[in-house]
């Protein structure tokens, strides 16, 4: 399953040497930075600009609730979503609409917990690379491409993979401060169209968010 596999590349992304990682350098050529864009990328062989309208007007009409950490900041997503608690977690806050394959995951690097060697750069790109280079070698990866997006203002590196299941794992590493902050979504396309804006336009480090963003 995917989520096992994201779960396992947060443990490793944080022993890997910027040397071992160069697959994002392209990063700022891709340019993909509106809602509407990216659910169209990672779903183009089945969307349809009559789904895009109904998913968005969705996360518009939702009831919400904010979820996340003081150390992770804080997002809305719909108010039945359930925390989700994986073996393999490690100290990720997770969540779930309940079917265990909608999952979204938020966490947070220190230069200290990244456990960034002399000579390398702690920011959001060498967290990125990291991911990247995680996800690089597995067989079950049908396609892999990086973009740059937003999340609340902070420029965002955004790494979308598709499984070849057919499930999604579309990640947002972007720094705030001297924290580097991580929130991915994995599952189907769908409920990625009705969640994403709620992950790019209402993060926040306030419990309480920012104000009527979506």
């Amino acid at each position: 399953m995917a989520k096992k596999y994201f779960l396992s590349f947060l443990t490793v992304l944080v022993g890997l040497s910027l040397a071992s990682c160069g697959l994002i350098k392209n990063y700022g050529n891709r340019k993909s930075s509106t809602s509407s864009s990216t659910t169209s990328q990672v779903s183009q062989k089945d969307s349809s600009k009559s789904d895009k309208a109904s998913d968005k007007d969705v996360s518009t009409t939702t009831e919400t609730k904010r979820i996340g950490s003081a150390d992770y900041g804080y997002i809305d997503i719909p108010s039945n979503w359930i925390k989700f608690t994986d073996l393999d977690g490690g100290d990720s806050v997770q969540f779930t609409d309940g079917s265990a394959y909608n999952i979204v995951t938020m966490n947070g690097y220190t230069r200290e917990k990244a456990h960034v060697q002399d000579g390398e750069t702690f920011n959001a790109e060498l967290i990125a690379q990291r991911l990247a280079y995680s996800w690089n070698d597995n067989k079950d990866v049908e396609k892999m491409w990086g973009a740059k997006s937003t999340v609340s203002g902070n420029e965002a590196f955004q790494l979308n993979v598709i499984m070849k299941s057919g499930q999604l794992v579309v990640s947002w590493v972007f720094q705030k401060d001297d924290k580097v902050y991580l929130i991915s979504f994995e599952g189907d396309r769908k409920t990625l169209a009705s969640v994403i804006s709620y992950i790019e336009e209402t993060w926040s480090l306030d419990e309480k968010g920012p104000t009527n963003n979506i």
